[in-house]
């Protein structure tokens, strides 16, 4: 189980996929974000996740960053939500924990848009909408 667990938390970091987890000996859901899927210093196979919103066992309301060790994780859905990798709320792909046993990161160059950075600067401002039409 903990193997199919595994292949569907690496398939959805890479993808930028929101995920919806149940922690062993729990009922109630958490939803994250997984961005990092690592051995930590233990051994241990770890998802470093931003949690969005859901259960939390110590009574923090979410949206807060937490490791979760996959060995925990009793159930799994791949949602169809995509995210956006979280660099204003810390994330970097250069922490000192990721450097040995990394087995998936999600993308961080990924546009954030159906356009490109660049394209975005070449089309110039957006035109203010009309109050009376809408557009």
């Amino acid at each position: 189980m903990a193997q199919n667990i595994l292949k569907l938390v690496v398939k959805a970091t890479k993808n930028g996929q929101c995920i919806a987890v149940r922690y062993r000996g729990q009922k109630e859901i958490r939803v994250l974000e997984p961005h990092a899927v690592y051995t930590n210093d233990r051994g241990e196979v770890t998802v470093d996740g931003f949690q969005t919103r859901g259960y939390s066992a110590s009574g923090r309301p979410p949206p807060f960053w937490r490791p979760f060790r996959i060995k925990k994780i009793t159930a799994i859905s791949v949602l169809n939500e995509k995210f956006l990798p979280r660099e204003s709320e810390g994330f970097s792909s250069n922490k000192l924990r990721y450097q040995n046993g990394l087995m998936a990161i999600v993308d961080i160059a990924r546009p954030s848009h159906m356009y490109s950075p660049e394209a975005l600067k070449n089309m110039g401002p957006f035109l203010p909408k009309n109050k009376v039409t809408g557009f």
